[in-house]
């Protein structure tokens, strides 16, 4: 039996399906990878023990650095079209983030980080076996070239010798005791994405649109849009080691979730 045909995770397209980078190429030009393999990693914490349902562990190792990897599930369409469009409008505000050089990001130019870092968002979480970004969310960015308005995204500086990773969590935020639980009803994630000198943080959730921020560490907001001008060189600063702190802290304190 034959397998089943693909369907383009954005319009729906089932032609001319192809092979899509979830970075694009030019960001390697910027920051070369010496590396020629990279680890997958599943269902594994590194400041809590959690006791909700999780994905098994799996530990997976793959070729090529994370950039490399281009899994084929859009079409050819939005590929080319609208996606490229997305990237090409990040390619003279990436360097200076990624390099850690003096930049000034107004206001236009943050919507622009914006919108690329959710398309890679989407692209790491269309990579993984839980999908919590309804496709609702998808359509939006595919029409307007712009976040949904209730996703929040965050920038800092990376302190840090890996030269990119992507950590990606689902999670089940609810309002009830009385709620099916499991994977499949994940719709929430926490994504932290980490290249050079740069680091962002992007949160959605259907549950919890209103999720107020973090206490603890210091964060520039881009998304939703309203800051003032931002030097480069002035944005905060995260190291290493709490990488993972931030990245898990939702997950980590889901008890303390109101209506849990």
């Amino acid at each position: 039996m034959s397998k089943p045909a693909g369907k383009c995770v954005f319009c729906g397209n089932s032609r001319d399906l192809t092979k899509s980078h979830i970075w694009p190429a030019w960001v390697e030009r910027i920051l070369p990878q010496p590396a020629t393999h990279h680890a997958r990693i599943i269902g594994h914490f590194h400041t809590f023990v959690p006791t909700a349902q999780r994905p098994a562990f799996e530990r997976e190792i793959k070729q090529g650095h994370v950039g490399t990897r281009k899994p084929r599930n859009t079409c050819k369409k939005c590929n080319g079209g609208w996606m490229r469009r997305i990237e090409e409008a990040a390619m003279l505000i990436m360097p200076p983030l990624v390099l850690g050089r003096n930049h000034l990001l107004d206001t236009f130019s943050q919507r622009l980080l914006a919108s690329f870092l959710c398309l890679i968002c989407m692209r790491v979480e269309l990579s993984s076996k839980t999908r919590p970004i309804p496709a609702a969310d998808r359509e939006w960015l595919m029409k307007h070239f712009e976040p949904p308005a209730d996703w929040k995204i965050w920038i800092t500086q990376f302190e840090g010798s890996v030269p990119i990773d992507e950590n990606h969590t689902a999670l089940q935020i609810g309002s009830s005791k009385n709620i099916a639980v499991g994977m499949e009803h994940c719709n929430s994630q926490v994504t932290t994405l980490t290249v050079g000198k740069f680091c962002a943080h992007l949160y959605s959730s259907t549950a919890w649109p209103d999720f107020p921020g973090y206490e603890g560490v210091d964060l520039t907001p881009i998304w939703p849009s309203g800051n003032l001008d931002i030097e480069v060189s002035m944005l905060p600063s995260i190291t290493e080691e709490d990488v993972p702190w931030l990245h898990e802290a939702i997950a980590r304190d889901l008890a303390h979730v109101p209506g849990k």
